[in-house]
């Protein structure tokens, strides 16, 4: 008999993975890409903290220079078809790590592919160090001493991601040869993204880098969980026919396909919607939201609540302005056209009972659970 292991075999009784060590570092690489971003773009990011006027400010007196701006206009920085922020914040990360075999991989796993990668990623490198050069010392000040103080206030509560993160390891006992990550390093908070903005990476020797803000641990559990249900779902690859990876992206929210701009590729949109049904929903004893639910959310809102909302959500007033809706009676009146077409999630139903089902069951893990149940779902 041939003895050859099958690589997707599913162990019998796999060794869940040790509790990381946390600790949090500082890499200038993001903080930078944040600045150059906003400079050419200046709706990129969040307007919340008081850096983001001083940023705003800097750059109506200094336009990023020609060279720069023709750079990113060619690879289409930030645009729903061109390099996404999260591929640049991988590329900025290695301004420091100078590691990019990881990015490559991250690339190669889990975007579209990028032609002339090293080359974009070096031209990328150069233009941050360019603007490092050309900021104020008044202003990169105010940056360290917001980051020394960010640092500071993680450092004094090391126990909450610690907790957290075991949690999660108790909920989900990754098995420690699919989750291979031993250290997760903490990134200060970037104080020109959104607070509900977070981003990822693998670096070298089994490390995870996380970017998320200081006042939303919420997020920090979502982007650790990229480390365990993405190679989840690279096994499942495996078992999925092509009809059922098509049938994913019907099933999945045009709300997460278009509006959050994750488009059509099944592996992303699966990815995101088992760490977000369990971290939004699950996790909260909260279920999926249904058409009623949804009448009922917007039947308790008043008219300055929601002009406030459509204000100051991207996302709402971007699926208002496709529907033509501008007031709070219109969204009554057409809500279950609006529920169909941006709220109605079928996805997270299925991924939700598994959920349910999964945490009913003794003696296996989470991997186990998920590669000998979806596929019967879909």
């Amino acid at each position: 008999m041939n003895n050859i292991e099958n690589p997707n075999s599913v162990e019998q009784s796999p060794e869940v993975m040790k509790l990381p060590e946390i600790e949090v570092q500082e890499k200038k690489g993001p903080m930078l890409l944040s600045i150059l971003l906003r400079g050419y773009d200046h709706d990129f990011g969040g307007h919340q903290h008081e850096l983001s006027q001083e940023v705003d400010n800097f750059f109506k007196q200094n336009p990023l220079n020609e060279e720069t701006i023709n750079f990113l206009k060619e690879i289409r920085a930030i645009e729903s078809n061109g390099i996404d922020g999260e591929t640049l914040f991988n590329m900025a990360l290695t301004r420091e790590t100078n590691e990019t075999e990881t990015l490559s991989k991250f690339v190669s796993e889990y975007k579209n592919p990028i032609q002339n990668l090293q080359e974009i990623r070096d031209k990328l490198i150069e233009a941050l160090n360019n603007l490092e050069t050309s900021l104020p010392s008044e202003l990169m000040d105010k940056f360290a001493e917001a980051t020394s103080e960010d640092i500071s206030m993680r450092n004094n509560n090391l126990e909450d991601p610690q907790k957290r993160i075991k949690q999660l390891i108790e909920f989900f006992k990754p098995n420690a040869k699919t989750t291979k990550i031993e250290k997760i390093i903490i990134l200060p908070t970037n104080f020109l993204f959104d607070e509900k903005s977070g981003s990822c990476m693998f670096g070298p020797n089994n490390d995870m880098y996380i970017s998320s803000h200081i006042d939303n641990p919420h997020n920090m559990e979502h982007e650790f969980l990229h480390s365990v249900i993405n190679p989840i779902i690279t096994k499942l690859e495996a078992q999925l026919t092509d009809d059922q990876k098509m049938k994913i992206v019907e099933l999945a929210s045009n709300n997460l396909k278009y509006s959050q701009e994750y488009g059509e590729e099944y592996y992303s949109l699966l990815c995101e919607e088992f760490i977000r049904t369990y971290n939004d929903i699950f996790q909260k004893d909260d279920k999926p939201l249904t058409e009623d639910d949804f009448v009922q959310k917007i039947d308790s809102v008043s008219d300055e609540q929601f002009n406030d909302a459509i204000t100051n959500n991207d996302i709402l007033r971007k699926q208002c302005s496709q529907l033509n809706i501008s007031t709070l009676e219109e969204l009554k009146r057409r809500s279950k056209e609006y529920y169909d077409k941006f709220e109605k999630n079928d996805l997270r139903n299925i991924i939700f009972s598994l959920y349910q089902e999964y945490e009913k069951e003794k003696g296996t893990n989470f991997e186990q659970f998920v590669l000998e149940q979806f596929s019967k779902r879909i």
